[in-house]
């Protein structure tokens, strides 16, 4: 006797190919991004001033991926994990900077397009969300310090 399982109204002889290549990629995905995350936390701490050669180095990554309208006083900013679900208070605190400075780069950063300042809650100022072109400059930003770093521990 001959059964066929059904998912949904779908033979599982027609449904299981398209299912593993699927499966590989997510878990192939995953790994991969778990293991950036964690040289990303080995990086040094944002508060620590960046060398020259590294601040060059992001800033030839970001013109190269069309962000050229930035400056370096950006950068302490974008330094991994990036501002996200930040304000402008725990962005300054985090960098020890003024956080007047930090608040007018934000909104410099917002008019160019890169994150939206949301006001949820009015104690604490407005909350940090990128866009999806400041995830490309935030991933830009680390695949420029993920590669100095690896260059200076070879």
């Amino acid at each position: 006797m001959y059964f066929i399982a059904h998912i949904g109204n779908i033979p599982v002889e027609e449904w299981l190919p398209f299912v593993v290549p699927v499966l590989a990629l997510y878990l192939y995905g995953r790994h991969k991004n778990r293991r950036r995350r964690d040289a990303i936390q080995r990086l040094p701490d944002a508060s620590k001033p960046l060398e020259e050669g590294t601040v060059e180095l992001v800033l030839a990554r970001w013109a190269k991926a069309k962000h050229k309208d930035l400056s370096p006083a950006y950068l302490p900013l974008l330094y991994p994990p990036g501002p996200d679900g930040m304000n402008a208070g725990e962005l300054a605190e985090r960098i020890h900077v003024d956080p007047a400075t930090v608040e007018r780069l934000l909104e410099e950063l917002e008019d160019l397009g890169y994150l939206d300042l949301d006001e949820r809650d009015e104690r604490d100022g407005p909350r940090v969300s990128l866009t999806f072109e400041g995830y490309d400059l935030l991933y830009e930003t680390e695949a420029a310090l993920l590669a100095q770093a690896a260059g200076a521990s070879s």
